[in-house]
């Protein structure tokens, strides 16, 4: 019986899938923080700093599970921001 066999469930290419699984998450890693950071200068410079912000942070959370539930809240905030405003700028407009 092969080593692979005896892994119940496990197809054999998981052995050597380990390897782009680390790659990957070091370089969604190291692109979601990019973005993050770009979003977070652009919030003191001329740019879309707070959408750079959630797509740095929805990039992350595709591979780590607590930047996911960070992303869910932010975007549940800045919806709920931006409905307010959306309504604010309604009750301007009509008075």
């Amino acid at each position: 019986m092969e080593l692979s066999e005896a892994r119940a469930g496990s197809p054999p290419e998981a052995g050597r899938r380990g390897p782009f699984r680390l790659v990957r998450k070091v370089a969604v890693g190291i692109a979601g923080a990019a973005m993050i950071l770009a979003g977070v200068v652009m919030l003191v410079l001329p740019g879309p700093g707070i959408v750079a912000i959630l797509a740095g942070l929805g990039l992350l959370g595709t591979e780590f599970p607590t930047a996911r539930r960070i992303s869910r809240r932010l975007n549940g905030h800045a919806r709920t921001a931006w409905h307010k405003v959306r309504t604010a700028a309604r009750r301007g407009r009509a008075a």
